[in-house]
């Protein structure tokens, strides 16, 4: 099986990018960051109007030469005085690097050219694309009746080191908000003076899309119609990686927002460069089907006898009711609705829900935090009352299983996970940097499942510094001795062996292709011969014929109801919905799909319509379906193993698919060290778990989710 990445593989046509443009290198005289530069902002405004800006070392400008002669063009950049602490220069473009300091190369080149698709005006706005300070944006289609915070989609190219002309291309989803509501919500606050720093951008009706303010405008921005780049306070804005509900949903996802960039790179620039996208060979994959959590019963063997208390350190009416209703969600997960007790303070051998006021609370009213860290004897969950008044089943689902780490942790065993069966020869250890406190932690596990940690930092002995210390170059970088900012940690096998894992920036993408095309089937309209009331009773007829074991009936009533309508034409929607009325539908019970009044008839019928006459009427949910389309983003995959690297990605199980994907599958790439061996796909199964991500499985071994609950322990009290 093979998979799409984000990775491009690109070969310029020099000839007809030196025949058709100019690119200009700007230096200023003092080294400084180009990122929300007005310089670039005048550079593809009016005055210059430059099909392109960028910037790397130096910032650059692309200009079409048809347009320009470039002499002019460089006496003018050089007499404006809006330019005068920058210097300009004519640079060639050539595929890569050779010493020559006066080229523009590789990413910058492909940044520029990729850029100036915010010049090509696609006829239907959800397409647009725009090039502002420097960076290809596409900001969602506006309207006079601006809304008060808009995801606006970055498009950047990375340069992969590894790879002459292969470039990462991402896509994210910032919050640009409008400055009334900046003002509102950060006065009086230090940050608000660095937030007003930020580039101010203003509606431009002619396009649809934001262009920058800038002072030759005139008097200042209407705070009501102008944005800038910021968050919400406390709050992150989310884009799913990808939406298939409709062509709508898929185009304003981040993996639909890079399908319209390739499709647009064909389409404008296939002349200047040819682009493709990656293409991997999976060599093994792993079926996600654990599900610990799934269902309470699949606990109650984790919590058989298991003691819980619940402490209430608010003390107010809503406390009060948060927790009966704790209490209540709780007692489908224990076999004894004695084994819940309530009370002022946290019991040894118990888990202990403690629900208090938040850090916030406790400053602003000068009082004591209640927040206690957990200890190897006592285990202890907070519930903040700011932020948890409408516990939910799933809050609890999630707040048992954290409990149930802790648990192990305490006890020094696996619980949740039978190490066993990984048939594991030895004692293997998970090594983890702690950001806070630089040291590195180690987690060894026997055969059997027991395990312990140990810590050492670079000059106290806390523990057996001998033992662990030999491991600590292999987290750090050689000359600052900071940890590698990528390296998620290191497996060390019963035989010394050494892997570490790195996080890319690579990631898997599905079939978008296939996706949209399927998505068209779906919304186009039925075919001219194949829109009326009889034309459409005429198939249901048909298919009566054709096909066994049918209700009859059903099929009469409904074939009688299009005759109804006769020769008056039918939309597609009201079609789908006399289907669902005569035939069936499904509805949603749990995680699974539920036949309602005979919904395999409905299915057949819809097959049939699609084999026969090319009607499509809803996206395929089927398996091997969601197989061919989400493969990519699906299980866990490993593959481009050699003697010392391989790379892998976990996905989400097949059953979980529904109409998106809310992030993308990030590769990650083992590296065997010095004599090591590779040994980490002996590791594949510790990521087919539940209990780390609640209900998915998770991206590294979880015995790295142990170690971060045990930095967060305290000393037994």
């Amino acid at each position: 099986m093979s998979i799409l990445t984000n990775r491009l593989k690109v070969n310029f046509h020099i000839d007809t990018i030196e025949r058709d443009f100019v690119f200009i290198r700007f230096k200023r005289d003092k080294n400084s960051k180009w990122w929300g530069a007005e310089e670039l902002d005048r550079i593809i405004g009016e005055d210059y109007k430059a099909m392109s800006v960028g910037y790397a070392q130096y910032a650059y400008a692309m200009f079409d030469k048809k347009s320009n002669d470039t002499y002019a063009l460089l006496q003018k950049l050089r007499t404006d005085p809006k330019f005068a602490s920058v210097s300009a220069i004519e640079v060639k473009p050539q595929t890569v690097y050779t010493g020559n300091d006066e080229c523009i190369c590789e990413v910058t080149l492909a940044r520029l050219l990729i850029n100036s698709l915010g010049s090509s005006r696609s006829k239907f706005k959800h397409l647009h694309f725009s090039n502002l300070t420097g960076a290809l944006l596409k900001v969602p289609p506006l309207t006079n009746k601006l809304y008060d915070a808009i995801g606006v989609a970055e498009i950047t190219l990375i340069r992969d080191d590894s790879q002459n002309n292969e470039f990462l291309l991402k896509v994210s989803v910032p919050s640009y908000r409008k400055k009334v509501s900046i003002l509102k919500e950060y006065k009086g606050t230090a940050e608000l003076k660095k937030i007003l720093k930020r580039p101010e951008y203003i509606f431009h009706s002619g396009t649809a899309t934001l262009r920058r303010w800038l002072p030759s405008d005139g008097k200042e921005t209407d705070p009501t119609k102008s944005y800038i780049q910021c968050g919400k306070q406390g709050k992150k804005l989310h884009t799913n990686f990808l939406e298939f509900e409709s062509i709508e949903k898929l185009y304003k996802s981040r993996a639909g927002i890079l399908f319209q960039l390739f499709n647009s790179i064909q389409e404008y620039l296939s002349e200047y460069m040819s682009v493709n996208f990656s293409i991997l060979e999976i060599d093994h994959s792993i079926e996600l089907k654990n599900t610990l959590l799934k269902s309470p019963k699949q606990l109650h063997s984790k919590l058989d006898g298991q003691a819980i208390h619940i402490v209430d350190k608010v003390n107010d009416e809503d406390s009060t009711n948060l927790v009966i209703t704790l209490k209540e969600f709780l007692l489908p997960y224990i076999t004894n609705e004695k084994l819940i007790t309530v009370g002022k303070r946290d019991k040894e051998n118990t888990l202990n829900f403690r629900i208090i006021h938040d850090a916030e609370f406790y400053e602003k009213n000068g009082q004591k935090d209640e927040y206690l860290p957990s200890t190897d004897r006592f285990q202890r969950q907070h519930l903040t009352i700011e932020s948890t008044k409408n516990v939910s089943k799933p809050i609890v689902k999630t707040i048992i299983k954290e409990q149930l780490i802790k648990r192990d942790i305490s006890s020094r065993t696996l619980n949740l996970f039978d190490w066993a069966k990984l048939q594991l020869k030895g004692i293997w250890t998970f090594a983890d940097w702690d950001e806070d406190t630089d040291h590195v932690i180690f987690m060894e596990i026997q055969p059997n499942g027991d395990f312990e940690f140990y810590e050492i930092d670079g000059q106290d002995i806390l523990f057996n510094w001998q033992k662990f210390e030999k491991y600590r170059k292999f987290m750090t970088e050689g000359s600052s001795g900071d940890k590698i900012e990528t390296l998620e940690g290191l497996v060390i096998s019963d035989a010394g062996d050494i892997n570490q894992i790195f996080l890319t920036e690579e990631i898997s993408i599905p079939d978008v292709f296939k996706i949209e095309a399927i998505l068209k089937e779906v919304e186009i309209e039925l075919p001219e011969d194949k829109q009326s009331g009889d034309e459409l009773a005429d198939i249901v007829e048909e298919f009566l014929q054709e096909a066994s074991d049918l209700d009859v009936e059903k099929f009469e009533s409904f074939s009688s109801e299009l005759r109804k309508i006769g020769s008056q034409p039918i939309s597609k929607r009201d079609f789908k919905s006399l289907i669902a009325q005569y035939l069936g539908t499904t509805r949603k019970v749990g995680d699974k799909d539920i036949d309602v009044s005979s919904t395999s008839e409905a299915t057949r019928f819809r097959d049939y319509l699609l084999d026969q006459y090319q009607i499509r009427l809803k996206f395929p949910q089927d398996n091997q379906s969601k197989e061919d389309l989400f493969d990519a983003s699906l299980n866990i995959k490993y593959f481009g193993e050699t003697e010392k690297e391989a790379y892998y990605f976990v996905g989400d199980r097949k059953e979980k698919v529904q109409f998106s994907f809310k992030d993308a599958c990030h590769l990650r790439k083992i590296v065997a060290v010095d004599d090591s061996k590779l040994i980490f796909r002996q590791l594949l199964e510790t990521m087919d778990v539940d209990f780390v991500r609640t209900g998915q499985s998770t991206v590294i071994p979880f015995p790295f989710k142990y170690i971060r609950e045990y930095k967060n322990f305290g000393v037994a009290k």
